[in-house]
């Protein structure tokens, strides 16, 4: 439970440390991989999905222990493995409604982590005012600071139906994160976030309500520029400080760095050798394959070099077999108010997930383990649930907050 706010602090306050050696984030790595490990050798679960993540992880250490430079490629493995191991974690130890509770309240205390820190950086001036020098900062951990922000508000519709005292100070807290995350201003978040409330809604199966969240949208910017003068400022000079970056147009995408890296990386697939097309080469460390200073940027580009088509197809078989997993028990439960909300959750971070993975995500830590978390614990309560009560016709609000029919 106390991983999400280890990340939260880790991802906060890492670059203050002048050392690569000695800094929070080498012992956030420290911590949570020797628990990893403990985890894998000892309490790992046996069911299909849970193994086929251990073959999964397992395909990416050999690669790492055969490349060149199994240092960097170690490094950025375990970053990659602390990402993904998160779901067996959930699944294993998230097996009940009461349990689900712990850890979405512990969410939210670590999204209130994240607020209390951009308020003190912001009074103090601390860390990068990305994109536009001195308007609005993310402290150490930068703008990327608010993908992780807009992950944690993504769970607001499964928390909000355990928050019994406080809902409206609750329910502010989360618009608070919201907006944090938009004035970032990084494109990658304004498509998700956009992403994110469309997938819900027809999940939800409420188009009317997508027409009306539209409608209601476009009151409330009009109010906040209305009201609250200092923000929409904020905004509107970040904004058309990014503005040739955010608009996605035909010069804009020509000038992209990603759009040249891909065409990098496939001239060198196509180039390659049988081997490096099926398993890729120094996986995880695609500056040394091209002898660049810059690393990739995009997760598709960074496992296609790194482990060829096999790991491609894994990253989207694992995506299969997490779906075909939560679909086995949620065809069961879907009357279920609770599990209904985290089922559109679930599609929501996959969305998200796939949208981010373009700017990149196979090394962000916090990110990843968020996501993997959530679905594991998903899971694992659907499952924990079943073999308490079996499958329900119909379940109100008041079910899930007592646990009571």
């Amino acid at each position: 439970m106390a991983i999400p706010v280890i990340n939260a602090i880790a991802s906060n306050t890492t670059e203050y440390f002048s050392s690569d050696i000695l800094n929070i984030g080498n012992l956030r790595a420290l911590i949570i991989g020797l628990f990893a490990a403990w985890f894998m050798f000892t309490r790992h679960p046996n069911d299909s999905l849970s193994r086929f993540t251990l073959y999964y992880l397992g395909y990416y250490f050999l690669l790492a222990l055969f490349s060149t430079d199994r240092f960097t490629s170690g490094t950025l493995y375990l970053k990659f493995l602390l990402g993904v191991i998160m779901m067996p974690i959930g699944y294993y130890y998230i097996k009940s409604i009461a349990r689900l509770e712990i850890l979405l309240k512990v969410l939210l205390f670590t999204l209130g982590l994240h607020i209390l820190n951009i308020i003190i950086v912001n009074i103090f001036q601390l860390g990068t005012s990305d994109y536009l020098d001195e308007t609005f900062y993310f402290g150490a951990g930068r703008v990327n600071i608010t993908k992780n922000i807009l992950i944690l508000v993504f769970m607001l519709p499964v928390t909000m139906l355990f928050i019994r005292k406080y809902r409206r100070i609750v329910f502010i807290l989360y618009i608070v994160a919201f907006l944090i995350a938009i004035v970032g201003i990084k494109r990658s978040v304004l498509i998700s976030a956009a992403a994110g409330v469309v997938t819900y809604l027809a999940v939800k199966q409420k188009f009317s309500l997508l027409l009306r969240t539209a409608v209601i949208t476009s009151v409330s910017l009009l109010l906040i520029v209305v009201m609250f003068q200092g923000f929409a400022d904020l905004f509107m000079s970040r904004f058309e400080a990014r503005e040739e970056r955010v608009e996605l147009t035909e010069e804009t995408i020509e000038t992209e760095g990603r759009l040249s890296e891909t065409e990098t990386v496939f001239s060198a697939w196509s180039a390659g050798s049988f081997k490096h097309k099926l398993v890729g080469s120094e996986v995880f460390n695609d500056r040394l394959y091209f002898d660049t200073s810059r690393m990739l940027h995009t997760d598709y580009m960074i496992i296609l070099n790194g482990s060829g088509l096999i790991g491609l197809f894994l990253w989207f078989y694992l995506f299969y077999r997490i779906i075909k997993e939560k679909n086995k028990y949620y065809r069961l439960l879907r009357n279920h108010i609770l599990f209904r909300e985290m089922n559109a959750v679930f599609w929501v971070l996959l969305v998200v997930q796939l949208v981010l993975s373009v700017s990149g995500t196979v090394y962000a830590i916090e990110l990843r383990s968020l996501i993997f978390l959530f679905w594991g614990a998903f899971i694992g309560t659907m499952k924990g649930y079943l073999q308490d009560k079996g499958p329900v016709v119909n379940w109100s609000r008041s079910v899930v907050l007592t646990g009571k029919s």
